[in-house]
């Protein structure tokens, strides 16, 4: 995904950092906080500790900066939802419910996918 991105940002590559790592401790260092912080499905499968990334991330971000995230949300097919829990992915509404309660929130929508087999989020914060 990363080699993809950084195709794609080419013409940015001076203002844009893509970083591979564990998000175990702040990234930012002091005074170059970031304005932006994207989160595409990951957060539903750090299970334990999805609530201690989310916290970071609000370390991370300048004052006014942005937290977008799409992720998993819920399925209302248990059997889909333990299928995906094998497969590490947790869809019980808990990561919404932390970014309500970490961010304020600029852009919030619930969509459906597959023909309403799951639920995403999209989350947009300050």
């Amino acid at each position: 995904m990363l080699d993809r991105a950084r195709v794609k940002i080419a013409s940015y590559a001076d203002r844009i950092d893509l970083l591979h790592r564990a998000y175990d401790s702040p990234i930012a260092e002091e005074g170059e906080k970031f304005d932006l912080i994207v989160i595409s499905y990951v957060l539903s499968m750090i299970n334990p500790g999805y609530d201690a990334v989310i916290a970071l991330c609000r370390q991370d971000l300048r004052a006014g900066g942005v937290i977008a995230v799409v992720d998993f949300h819920e399925s209302p097919w248990p059997w889909f939802r333990k299928w995906l829990a094998i497969n590490h992915v947790r869809m019980e509404g808990q990561i919404l419910a932390q970014l309500d309660s970490g961010f304020e929130a600029v852009g919030r929508q619930i969509g459906r996918g597959y023909g309403g087999l799951w639920r995403y989020v999209t989350f947009v914060g300050k």
